[in-house]
């Protein structure tokens, strides 16, 4: 029972300290209180100790869990006006997937690795269709170029020059069209996912 009760102090701290970070991204949260937890075990181990007298003395030298937590980095701000605009624009092709992606990046409600992931869903299938076209375009100027200097017409060199788009530039179109809904649902999944309460609270 001795025990017991400087435990206790310590699983409150470490129960205020994961309300006060809630509002940090949830692994950033899960290594905060581990390193805390496991700077309080060191400390004990140091002193030889873990009487109530030692355990306070550790916990006032570590400070108040709430300047732990806002030393941790900056929270994850609940999402807004500029979250739904960027979930919304992100989903218009061309001009959209520009401003979208801008608008993603300058906020604070998602996580660096989700804005990179969903900016990379927009843009990537839209940057491959720009440089498969810019590459067809670019052929097809060769071979109007080559039969022009032999006389010869695109009917007679095969029908070359029927500019119609082959299966692979059709499926990157497609891709591209379907690129900006799909990362914004993927966004606006992320904004979904709030902090969960407290697993301590009823401890």
């Amino acid at each position: 029972m001795t025990e017991q009760h400087p435990r206790k102090l310590v699983a409150g701290y470490l129960q205020r300290l994961e309300s006060a970070s809630a509002g940090l991204a949830r692994g950033r949260r899960t290594e905060l209180v581990a390193e805390i937890r496991g700077h309080i075990d060191d400390a004990l181990l140091e002193a030889g100790a873990a009487d109530e007298v030692t355990i306070r003395n550790v916990l006032e030298r570590l400070g108040p869990p709430e300047e732990i937590a806002a030393a941790a980095g900056p929270a994850r701000k609940q999402s807004g006006r500029l979250e739904l605009a960027a979930v919304l624009v992100i989903a218009v092709p061309f001009i959209g997937w520009i401003v979208g992606s801008a608008l993603v990046a300058a906020s604070r409600a998602w996580t660096g690795r989700e804005k990179a992931f969903g900016i990379a869903i927009c843009l990537i299938p839209a940057a491959m269709m720009f440089f498969a076209f810019v590459a067809v375009g670019a052929s097809s100027g060769s071979d109007v170029s080559v039969g022009t200097g032999a006389g010869i017409s695109p009917e007679e060199q095969g029908g070359g020059g029927d500019g119609g788009l082959g299966p692979t530039e059709l499926l990157l179109v497609l891709g591209s069209f379907l690129a900006g809904p799909l990362a914004a649902v993927y966004l606006g999944t992320r904004l979904r996912r709030t902090p969960e309460p407290d697993a301590l609270a009823s401890a």
